[in-house]
């Protein structure tokens, strides 16, 4: 893997590595106080020990045993010092993930070795022994753990982002929520009483209570309780619709929304009514109230400005998600052993959210053009214009967001063909071991029978012959295969 600074949160790495060096230390402690014990005290001081093992106590016996247990202490005291040096270099971003990795797994064996030679040298098996065993193999195991904990989030680094989402503390009432345009400023502000709303966002008992004789608020009102995408259309005086926003688009636009908002709305010429009794949408319109900035001097522009809120930053947002996706494909090298197990959940799970952000991007450029293409009595030429620039926008993002889909299935079927293609060349290797060594295996099958009138089994040479045939059939094997571009 790539070779960065590790994160500050993979404590594991640094506290295992700490320990690995302590163990280090005591081990080469204890081998060194062994080594000098045997050179002062010489092989007698050693005969209980070995005998209480159940080893023959002469001298040859002991001294194997004693430089073995001491080879396999050093050994293990030497590599845990490397390995806990190595990690805490990692933790600096110096070194590889896969050094600490290799460590971890032999001073996991290694442990049970030592620990093995060290009780038949001193002949002792008690309770502390055993939690001494499960400590040198836990430490490397939990070493090896955290290696390959940051080989992952080395892997994802720039690439998954968490996002802390805080949704809006409002929650939606039965109350009309007035507001005017106020000449001064161009912006939306609280209605006085007394004053003629310009917008109003209403519950769905409400707008039916107040305009229950319109047929236009009747297919509304039947729509608003259902509202499953973005759709607009004209009839006489008024533009209606509705709008689901995906909280993919939600999030992408770094808006504090856990959930998809959905609302429904009716626009004539100098009056906006949203509908909906959905506590988010009713976030949602406090969320743009506080967000505003455009001038608007009629009920169209509001419209307007509430659907560009939405994706006036979708477009930094698809630009980070190629850069992703490129450093995702800079990723992949060429051993596919490196690449995380949710690799192909994370490609999948962002072809999804692409999806969704196409078909959302899609139904809100056909409601742009809807009150784009609406009467002159609805919005005027100069809003119309608007409504063009939000829909040749939003057509765009939709291309950009299914051209990113295309690469990330792209992405995926090179991960894909990286995986088909070590697997050949795994099955390459194996199916020329198992080739060259089934002649092998016919050869000392035959001569294994030990028949009693074999020719071959008395003759002073056989062995030497059989070993010569072995060795020839391989080699010819081998250049057979090798002409043959096997490998």
């Amino acid at each position: 893997m790539r070779d960065t600074p590790t994160g500050p949160n993979n404590k594991l790495l640094a506290y295992s590595s700490i320990i690995l060096i302590v163990l280090g230390i005591i081990g080469l402690a204890l081998e060194g106080s062994l080594i000098v014990g045997f050179a002062t005290m010489g092989v007698g001081a050693f005969v209980p020990a070995v005998q209480r093992a159940g080893l023959p106590s002469d001298t040859m016996t002991i001294t194997v045993a004693l430089s073995s247990s001491a080879a396999a202490g050093l050994l293990n005291a030497g590599l845990q010092l490397w390995a806990g040096r190595s990690g805490l270099r990692l933790r600096k971003g110096i070194g590889t993930t896969e050094r600490c990795q290799t460590l971890g797994i032999v001073l996991a064996g290694l442990a049970a070795i030592t620990w093995l030679t060290d009780r038949i040298t001193s002949g002792a098996l008690g309770t502390l022994d055993f939690a001494g065993l499960v400590l040198s193999i836990a430490v490397p195991i939990a070493y090896y753990a955290a290696a390959r904990r940051e080989e992952r989030d080395d892997f994802w680094e720039g690439i998954k982002e968490q996002t802390a989402v805080a949704p809006v503390a409002r929650v939606a009432t039965c109350v009309n929520d007035r507001f005017v345009l106020d000449e001064a400023t161009g912006a939306l502000r609280p209605a006085r009483e007394g004053e003629r709303a310009s917008v109003e966002f209403l519950s769905l008992d409400e707008y039916e209570r107040r305009e229950n004789d319109s047929a236009v608020a009747r297919h509304l009102a039947h729509s608003a309780r259902s509202i499953h995408h973005c759709t607009a259309s004209t009839f006489e005086d008024s533009v209606y619709g509705s709008l689901l926003i995906p909280r993919e688009d939600l999030l992408a636009s770094e808006m504090p929304f856990d959930n998809d908002v959905a609302l429904a709305f009716n626009l004539e010429r100098d009056h906006l009514e949203l509908v909906s009794d959905d506590a988010d949408a009713a976030s949602f319109v406090s969320y743009y109230l506080e967000n505003q900035t455009l001038v608007k001097h009629s009920a169209a522009t509001v419209l307007f400005e509430l659907c560009d809120l939405v994706v006036h930053d979708d477009t930094t947002f698809l630009i980070d998600v190629e850069d992703r996706l490129d450093h995702l494909e800079d990723n992949m090298s060429e051993d596919v052993n490196e690449i995380p197990q949710d690799f192909t959940d994370f490609v999948m799970r962002t072809r999804s959210d692409l999806r969704v952000l196409e078909s959302f991007y899609r139904q809100l450029s056909d409601v742009a053009d809807s009150v784009a293409t609406s009467p002159a009595r609805v919005t005027s030429e100069q809003t119309s214009e608007l409504f063009h620039v939000l829909s040749s926008r939003t057509d765009r993002l939709a291309s950009d967001a299914r051209n990113l889909r295309d690469y990330a299935l792209q992405i995926r079927s090179m991960y894909q063909g990286k995986i088909d293609v070590r697997q050949n060349k795994v099955m390459t290797v194996l199916t020329i071991v198992s080739t060259i060594f089934m002649p092998l295996t016919l050869l000392t099958s035959w001569y294994g029978m030990n028949f009693e009138y074999m020719p071959e089994l008395h003759n002073h040479y056989s062995y030497y012959m059989v070993i010569a045939v072995a060795v020839a059939v391989a080699t010819a094997e081998i250049v057979w295969f090798k002409r043959k571009r096997w490998f």
